[in-house]
């Protein structure tokens, strides 16, 4: 075998394995920024999880949740998820409810090695006002993920959330508190990391920072594929400032159909 056909062969083989490491790479979802991600899903996929955490002003919160996610073309997707919450305050009584709905849409306008993605988001309000719910929330974003030769990959997310809020003024014509609502901006800044091991297991590293309402988490995960199918998805979270959990642990399940 001559030598141009050895490094043709060479070649074509590197291609092949750097395009297999990216495909199973770009399975694995992050868990902070789920919605607001690069990849574009090759089938359905969803998720169930449950979330507890702890806050500064003693008080836990325990969510059970599903999110998933539908290709709707090669380079689209749309995706959504709603939950269920328990806030428990350190005294009295503790409240339960529904969220928002959130729904989502993602296009891919660079595939990868370094895969860039733009997308959009919003909340139907349908959720519990006695826990925070029930506001509408929309919200851009631009992510993307770069492969390295070494297997790592590096995650990357800037999007604008506009969030409603409720508003209470005094009117100094009729003399009377008038209420009203109006949306506040916010900036998301987010960095991970995907660190595939020898044995399948993936783990993730992230870091999440909004600018409105003090909120900075940095978390780890593992992502475990199961041999029947199904992923295996856990993470423990730190809040660097007080708008975020103190703690948070969470477990899911995430599958294809």
């Amino acid at each position: 075998m001559s030598r141009r056909c050895r490094f043709l062969i060479l070649t074509l083989g590197a291609i092949y394995t750097v395009a297999a490491a990216q495909e199973k790479s770009d399975e694995v979802r992050l868990l902070q920024t789920f919605f607001q991600d690069a990849p574009i899903a090759t089938q359905p996929y969803g998720e169930g999880f449950f979330q507890y955490g702890t806050y500064d002003n003693d008080f836990s919160s325990i969510d059970l949740a599903v999110q998933a996610a539908l290709p709707i073309a090669q380079k689209i997707q749309v995706g959504g998820g709603v939950g269920f919450r328990n806030v428990s305050p350190g005294a009295g009584d503790g409240q339960s409810g529904i969220s928002d709905v959130l729904a989502s849409a993602r296009y891919n306008i660079k595939p990868g090695p370094t895969s860039v993605s733009v997308g959009a988001f919003l909340t139907l309000p349908i959720g519990s006002e006695a826990l925070g719910e029930g506001t509408l929330e929309i919200g851009s974003f631009g992510s993307l993920r770069h492969h390295l030769p070494s297997g790592v990959v590096l995650t990357g997310t800037a999007g604008l959330e506009l969030d409603e809020v409720q508003t209470l003024k005094y009117n100094a014509t009729t003399q009377k508190l008038e209420s009203g609502s109006g949306l506040k901006s916010a900036f998301l800044i987010a960095g991970g990391a995907i660190y595939p091991t020898n044995r399948g297991v993936n783990l993730l590293g992230e870091l999440n920072i909004r600018t409105r309402g003090n909120y900075i988490l940095l978390s780890g995960g593992v992502d475990y594929p199961l041999q029947g199918g199904g992923r295996l998805r856990g993470g423990l979270g730190i809040g660097l400032d007080g708008g975020a959990p103190n703690f948070a642990i969470r477990f899911g399940y995430l599958m294809g159909f």
